[in-house]
């Protein structure tokens, strides 16, 4: 609410701001109209201004660079209201100012960042020995029993049974985080089929046994090279038409004859 006094020096701000615009731009004649609207722009800022600052404390409210600014809004209005153009040019700029987001840095600070997860078992030889060896307990002990369970203590110089512990360690991890059926569908789908597979007597401890220790005796599997350009992409793709050549000419398939196939065998270790 502004009082009689604040109104006196708003008018005398108004008019010392309307002889400045006329002054800067540069002998037009200010009609009486818009002295007015010089007056009324200024006015309005002192309201405002009034409306946040305790009521009489509008003198200490007007310093140097307040008045500053209102004489240079002044001049904004004179201008505007002889050149049209440069108030629609204003308001845009308004406009755009007002959108803009007045505390970008704050924004981002809301959204916190993600933790990277942390594992509970932070070694696959750790989730083997604190967890898996005392939960899925099996007899692979008894004299006899390599010949329907076997069990390698030394499982880790075995790359099948690391690679196959270690997906069962990542999706136990992955499961134990769940609120439902997680961890039963990890017994019954991952556990249960690899363990099996693990303890098969013909699987990778075929040689192995708690008795004897591990024994290194299984090879890896033969192979032959593939043919050159089966896997350009990474892919498998069947060769050509028996018969067929790449100018599209039929020729009879060679005889197979007595031909000579050579194996890769690599006779140390898997």
């Amino acid at each position: 609410m502004t009082t009689t006094e604040d109104t006196t020096d708003n008018t005398e701000v108004a008019d010392a701001t309307v002889a400045e615009a006329a002054a800067a731009i540069g002998g037009v004649d200010l009609t009486e109209s818009l002295s007015a609207a010089v007056r009324k722009a200024v006015n309005a800022q002192v309201t405002a201004a009034a409306k946040e600052i305790a009521q009489g404390a509008i003198n200490d409210f007007l310093t140097k660079d307040v008045i500053a600014t209102m004489r240079e809004t002044a001049l904004l209005e004179a201008e505007a209201a002889v050149n049209p153009d440069a108030a629609a040019a204003v308001a845009a700029a308004d406009d755009t100012a007002g959108d803009a987001d007045p505390h970008p840095e704050a924004a981002q600070e809301e959204e916190p960042e993600e933790e990277p997860r942390k594992l509970h078992h932070e070694r696959l030889d750790l989730f083997v020995e604190k967890y898996l060896a005392h939960s899925y307990r099996r007899e692979v002990t008894r004299t006899g029993i390599e010949s329907t369970r076997r069990w390698c203590p030394q499982w880790w110089d075995h790359s099948e049974a690391v690679g196959r512990l270690e997906a069962l360690w990542m999706a136990w991890e992955q499961a134990r985080l769940g609120e439902g059926a997680e961890m039963a569908a990890w017994w019954v789908q991952f556990a249960d089929p690899m363990m099996a597979a693990l303890y098969d007597p013909e699987g990778v401890f075929k040689y192995c046994s708690v008795a004897d220790g591990h024994k290194d005796s299984l090879k890896r599997l033969p192979t032959t090279p593939a043919p050159k350009g089966w896997f350009v992409d990474g892919h498998a793709h069947d060769g050509p038409e028996p018969g067929m050549t790449a100018s599209g000419l039929y020729l009879p398939p060679p005889s197979t004859g007595r031909g000579r196939v050579v194996v890769a065998i690599d006779e140390f270790g898997e």
